[in-house]
């Protein structure tokens, strides 16, 4: 596998510094997830958090009008 093919399986570790949408999680920004290029070009992000975080993270998410 040529190092190029390699590079668009891993994830790496990559600060949102604008929101952005991971397929495992709600919107981020302002924090740490991973991403990786995905086979259209684009870029995919994963948070990667356990499902309990997730929860927590919504609850405590204020509710904007």
């Amino acid at each position: 596998m040529s190092d190029r093919k390699r590079d668009k399986l891993v994830w790496s570790m990559w600060y949102a510094w604008y929101p952005v949408l991971p397929v495992d999680d709600s919107v981020h920004c302002l924090e740490i997830v991973y991403r990786r290029e995905g086979p259209t070009g684009r870029w995919e992000y994963r948070s990667f958090r356990p499902y309990h975080e997730r929860q927590r993270a919504l609850i405590t998410r204020p509710l904007c009008p």
